[in-house]
């Protein structure tokens, strides 16, 4: 896949944005795009003229991982790609510019992982979220055990995460995974004006609250283990079962081995 094409970087003054850019895929992530979405966080990251940066998708935020990709991994090769998505996240959580997640469409499995990473996530009222890993034979490996049980609590979590439901922009907002809901037309609008207004505060100011607020939450060792567990899967016939179903179109039939 054309990473050029899947990922691309704008900037407009002191506000840079990441866009996912193929529609077509519902913007899932594979490796080559996982690659060029890191390389495009350092770049924003490293360029001391950007204050805020947006991540958005075109007509979809991104629909998870790639499914296609990920059938054939072996258990090390599950552990690197999971790795991976949380070098990602990990980045989009530690850089020191604020990063908005601007939500349209699908934002499921690694999408959403990709978006609960963020500082702030505006969704339009046509997105849908959800971690459906479960029908796979699998668990959230780009860090949504620990970030999604973090922002709406445990008991959400575990409903959400066990059951692999897919739910509204309402619901997300009614449990505080996202700030606000806006018309599919405005979104971009919003996320421009929230960024606006970002850039009008001390970097110094908002790169030191971001550090603080992520410190008082101790999960480091979490995700190390949700990496390992992830990659487990993949050695189980039921994640083997759970991609053959979703290839078929079909419901998995699991048998717990």
């Amino acid at each position: 896949m054309d990473t050029v094409r899947t990922i691309r970087v704008e900037r407009e003054d002191e506000i840079g944005k990441i866009i996912l850019s193929s529609p077509e895929t519902l913007n899932v992530l594979g490796t080559p795009s996982l690659s060029a979405l890191q390389a495009a966080l350092a770049d924003l990251g490293e360029d001391r003229r950007i204050r805020v940066v947006i991540i958005t998708g075109i007509r979809h935020f991104c629909a998870g991982a790639d499914i296609r990709e990920m059938k054939d991994k072996k258990q090390e090769e599950a552990a690197a790609f999971a790795r991976l998505g949380h070098q990602i996240c990990d980045t989009i959580e530690n850089m020191e510019q604020p990063v908005l997640a601007a939500v349209c469409g699908y934002c499921l499995g690694g999408g959403c992982e990709v978006a609960l990473a963020c500082d702030i996530r505006l969704a339009s009222e046509d997105s849908k979220f959800g971690q459906p890993e479960v029908n796979l034979g699998l668990i959230p490996g780009f860090g949504g055990t620990q970030r999604l049980t973090s922002l709406v609590g445990i008991a959400r979590a575990k409903e959400l995460i066990f059951t692999g439901r897919i739910f509204g922009a309402a619901e997300a907002a009614s449990m505080g995974l996202v700030s606000s809901v806006v018309k599919n037309d405005e979104l971009l609008h919003k996320a421009d004006e929230m960024a606006a207004l970002l850039v009008q505060k001390s970097p110094l100011a908002l790169g030191a609250a971001k550090n603080l607020i992520n410190e008082s939450r101790e999960m480091k060792r979490g995700l190390e283990i949700e990496i390992a567990s992830f990659s487990k899967c993949f050695a189980t016939d039921d994640h083997a079962e759970g991609i053959k179903a979703f290839l078929e179109k079909r419901p998995p039939r699991f048998k717990g081995r």
